[in-house]
């Protein structure tokens, strides 16, 4: 696609993590897990972005805890027939005690379903929509860093 077709999209996302697993969501579009999370904003912080995208998909408020991963991605995005550049962050967080998951049903969100617990043993790289290999190393470097 020619460059002015493309828009520019910088995100956040949530990698929660509570005893060995982490909060997943489900694409519509191909049925694979994402984290929580969206874009940012004109005029909004990145953690206040990524608190509301959090609560907006999960129903969870969350402690930040500390940036995990940063990838810049080019992709197509077919129900907005809309390509973007974007710089893609991730951060690894906490639920705050007292919170908890929303139902599926009110899921604020376009694309992403379904928020659950998932253990992260039961994880692959084939599971993650997107940058696989990388969110697959991340992941499991969280359970390492507890041993």
């Amino acid at each position: 696609m020619p460059k002015e077709k493309f828009f520019f999209r910088p995100s956040v996302y949530g990698v929660i993590l509570e005893n060995d697993k982490i909060i997943l969501l489900t694409n519509k579009s191909n049925g694979k897990y994402w984290f929580p999370g969206g874009g940012i904003n004109v005029g909004e912080k990145t953690e206040d972005a990524l608190r509301r995208e959090i609560n907006e998909e999960t129903g969870l408020s969350v402690e930040i805890i500390r940036p995990l991963l940063y990838k810049e991605s080019f992709f197509y995005y077919e129900p907005e027939d809309g390509a973007y550049h974007a710089f893609l962050m991730f951060y690894l967080c906490r639920a705050l005690p007292g919170t908890k998951l929303i139902e599926d049903e009110l899921v604020d969100d376009l694309e992403s379903v379904n928020p659950r617990w998932i253990p992260i043993r039961k994880l692959k790289p084939s599971d993650f929509s997107d940058l696989e290999e990388d969110l697959f190393a991340i992941v499991q470097s969280l359970t390492k860093d507890k041993k």
